[in-house]
């Protein structure tokens, strides 16, 4: 789909309120001078919305699409991700989680990593390798 932006906004008037999200959190609808106008699309790096959150937006023939989630005043960046010719480097400050509703990897900025899950499973097909002192097995 192509379209050609026509901006219907003064230079102060970029931001709209969230007023309405799906099931996934993808914006549905914004508020503009408390007027509803629906959302066509939205980019697909913009993070999981809730109502009331803040957005910029763009303007279409088509419609709003939605650009850019805007980070909260007590909010840190989102980590940094780099996508290095198919190596995915994720870096934070503090730490990265991945997680889901039985089990996460936590990689922590002292070199703590910690595996949780009901059933961790390690396959080789050369030596495993643990190393440390003590390795404690139960």
């Amino acid at each position: 789909m192509s379209a050609q932006i026509q901006s219907i906004f003064n230079h102060d008037q970029h931001l709209a309120c969230v007023s309405r999200v799906d099931s996934f959190g993808r914006v549905k609808a914004v508020l503009i001078n408390n007027v509803e106008h629906q959302v066509i699309a939205q980019g697909a790096h913009v993070s999981i919305a809730e109502v009331g959150a803040n957005v910029l937006l763009v303007h279409s023939a088509q419609g709003f699409i939605v650009t850019a989630l805007l980070a909260q005043a007590d909010q840190a960046p989102a980590a940094q991700i780099n996508n290095s010719q198919g190596h995915i480097v994720i870096e934070a400050q503090q730490s990265v989680s991945l997680q889901t509703a039985k089990g996460s990897v936590e990689v922590y900025a002292d070199g703590t990593i910690v595996l949780e899950g009901q059933d961790i499973t390690a396959n080789s097909e050369q030596d495993l390798t643990l190393a440390g002192w003590p390795i404690r097995l139960n």
